[in-house]
């Protein structure tokens, strides 16, 4: 089945086995995911992106499988299981029993309102938030699995080469001129910067800081539940991208919060964090995970403008198109902007550097090579 009779088959709140007035549905660069009644349905998108692969119906099974069980770890409240879709005599029934042409992960649904992204929006994020975030993030760093010390995770190599491969990805998708001459430079910074921590990528490797994380820990993978930060959401498709130093997972959301002009935010969560695991001599990285984690943003905001125009959805127009196109550029600025000097950034009248670029790292950082 094509994906615009699929989708549209999944619009029909006759196809789920539950009561369902109305399907919303929205769409990201490799899932669609339908709102029906009390449910959300994710269903993957027929695509290989490079770092990830979902061209076969097989393949979008597992990982299907394997977003629940990874998700269960932080969020078993929300995910409930994988679901066939099968085709029947009276058409497409999720949870049929027919053949199924296509799989969906069942969830729990949430109001929209209640996403760390949203209370951010409505400058409802308030600082408690955030200390809660940074307790939630470190219990779980706590807990989940180091990566074996013979195995290529969070090697120097691994670290550098998908931080590399965002600018041959989006130089493929980016044809804008103006915007070859700022990608080298941060295409560059990232190499020589790379270079430079190599070792202690290393060390840190040895001494356990690379784990089995969420790997997309921003704004719009927390939802609040309960007065609870639950982070949901994360990367089954690629364990390279999951496998990371718990560091690396830290800087996206100080990334995020400094998208959204939260400064003051930003710091609060890097410094709560680091006081409940003491781990002061990850900072020495941050400046490049940020850098890195701006450019995957600009990435996929590229991919999404790249498919609105090969008419993968229709119904978006181009004022949408130039918005994430503005949102990859606006992104891309904020990795150059992140790979500045943190004094110079805050200059005379600017906004503080956080308290632990402040503080004596290099004593919290013995034993790490330099």
């Amino acid at each position: 089945m094509n994906p615009e009779d699929l989708i549209a088959a999944l619009r029909d709140p006759a196809c789920y086995p539950h009561p369902a007035e109305a399907v919303e549905s929205i769409e990201t660069h490799i899932s669609w995911v339908f709102l029906a009644g009390e449910y959300a349905y994710k269903v993957k998108k027929p695509v290989d992106l490079g770092f990830l692969d979902f061209s076969t119906l097989e393949a979008r099974r597992f990982y299907c499988e394997e977003e629940l069980r990874l998700n269960r770890r932080t969020a078993p409240e929300l995910y409930l299981g994988v679901v066939p879709i099968a085709a029947g005599s009276a058409g497409l029934r999720v949870g049929g029993t027919g053949e199924a042409i296509e799989y969906a992960l069942k969830m729990r649904r949430f109001p929209q309102a209640s996403l760390a992204d949203s209370l951010a929006r409505s400058g409802e994020l308030h600082l408690g938030r955030i200390d809660a975030i940074a307790a939630a993030i470190a219990a779980f760093h706590a807990v989940i699995p180091a990566a074996p010390e013979g195995g290529a995770f969070g090697a120097p190599e691994q670290v550098v080469a998908p931080a590399l491969a965002n600018f041959e990805q989006i130089g493929k998708l980016d044809a804008d001129p103006g915007d070859a001459a700022r990608l080298e430079r941060l295409r560059a910074w990232t190499e020589s910067n790379g270079s430079r921590l190599r070792e202690i990528f290393a060390a840190r490797k040895r001494e356990g800081f690379v784990r089995e994380c969420h790997g997309d820990l921003h704004l719009r993978n927390i939802v609040f539940l309960k007065g609870r930060p639950v982070p949901f959401d994360c990367i089954e498709f690629n364990a390279e991208l999951r496998w990371i130093d718990v560091m690396n997972e830290v800087a996206f959301l100080v990334m995020d919060l400094l998208e959204h002009r939260l400064q003051a935010h930003a710091w609060r969560l890097l410094n709560a964090y680091l006081e409940i695991t003491g781990d002061y001599a990850g900072v020495r990285m941050l400046r490049y995970y940020l850098v890195y984690r701006a450019m995957v943003r600009a990435k996929i905001a590229c991919i999404r403008a790249h498919q609105v125009e090969n008419d993968s959805v229709p119904a978006m127009d181009a004022v949408e198109v130039a918005d994430r196109h503005d949102g990859a550029r606006e992104s891309a600025a904020g990795a150059l902007e992140a790979s500045k000097d943190p004094q110079r950034r805050s200059g005379a009248g600017g906004a503080q550097p956080p308290i632990c670029w402040r503080r004596p790292v290099a004593s919290a950082a013995s034993g790490v090579p330099g």
